[in-house]
């Protein structure tokens, strides 16, 4: 008689953690950083009044760039 374990259906309960999906999480990663930059130079670019009207703070905006190094 086969036992079902919870959470299986078929395959491996947990997915596989392989080469491709690494460079695949990585890369995703890299370009959110990349699009979160350019959003933030083009908020940058704003006038403070601007800035409050959809809700930012320039000092904010300013500590969120200054994140970790991106290599």
């Amino acid at each position: 008689m086969a036992t079902r374990i919870a959470g299986d259906i078929g395959g491996r309960a947990t997915p596989g953690r392989g080469v491709l999906r690494r460079v695949l999480g990585r890369m995703m990663s890299a370009r959110e950083e990349r699009a979160r930059q350019s959003i933030n130079a083009y908020l940058l670019g704003l006038d403070d009044a601007t800035l409050a009207t959809f809700g930012y703070d320039r000092k904010a905006i300013e500590e969120a760039g200054s994140g970790r190094f991106p290599l």
